[in-house]
């Protein structure tokens, strides 16, 4: 009995030797961090063409995406040709949706219409729909210089015909000056907001004119460094 209990004594601590012998060998797993995009939706005031709201509904359709990028995993490429995930970086929200959430909220905050809905058994029937993909959502690294970059493309059209009434591909770029894929996220955050300012410009033209009034879309603007 004494050889019996001394082997697995012996068994025992070969075993704990082991798993103490992995652990600081290999380090604890990676933690997964979930990152979401965000910005503070603000009130359209400067240089509208109208300064209340257009008497229409406008249905936001939640964005599609390219098939690349609709995935947890965050996206970040340091060539043209491929594509790479951060195994442990991801979006705590499906992409499109995080970012439809967002324009959704800014819509509703500029108040440019008098009403934004989603879906067709809301209270109000829509006049409008604005549509749009996700072509680019992701961390590029280049020549040990860091971008974030956005690509969006809106339609809106008029419901009661079908036609289009508007159509743009917002593609942007902005340098990252911190090498972390938390500070990538802040610039596409920054990046989204840029892009539905000069949205909601060129929708004010579309619909001063939908109403009877003269507008000119604005014109593209750089991104802000």
């Amino acid at each position: 009995m004494s050889t019996v209990r001394s082997i697995a004594c012996l068994s025992a601590a070969i075993a704990l030797l082991c798993c103490s012998g992995c652990s600081t060998l290999f380090g604890k797993m990676p933690v997964k961090q979930y990152y979401v995009l965000n910005f503070v939706p603000s009130a359209m005031t400067d240089g509208r063409l109208s300064p209340s709201p257009y008497p229409f509904t406008l249905r936001l359709k939640e964005l599609d995406i390219e098939e690349a990028y609709a995935r947890p995993q965050i996206v970040y490429r340091q060539s043209p040709f491929e594509l790479l995930y951060y195994n442990y970086k991801m979006w705590a929200v499906k992409p499109n949706r995080m970012v439809t959430d967002l324009i959704l909220k800014q819509l509703a905050a500029a108040n440019l219409v008098s009403h934004v809905v989603q879906r067709y058994d809301e209270e109000f029937n829509p006049d409008y729909e604005l549509t749009g993909t996700i072509e680019a959502m992701e961390e590029y690294d280049s020549d040990q210089i860091w971008f974030a970059h956005l690509a969006i493309r809106f339609s809106l059209a008029r419901l009661s015909d079908g036609v289009v009434l508007y159509s743009r591909q917002f593609d942007n770029r902005k340098r990252v000056f911190r090498y972390s894929p938390e500070a990538v996220v802040q610039e596409l955050s920054a990046t989204l907001e840029f892009i539905m300012v000069q949205a909601l410009h060129d929708m004010d033209a579309i619909f001063a004119k939908e109403s009877g009034g003269v507008g000119t879309a604005a014109p593209p603007t750089e991104v802000p460094k």
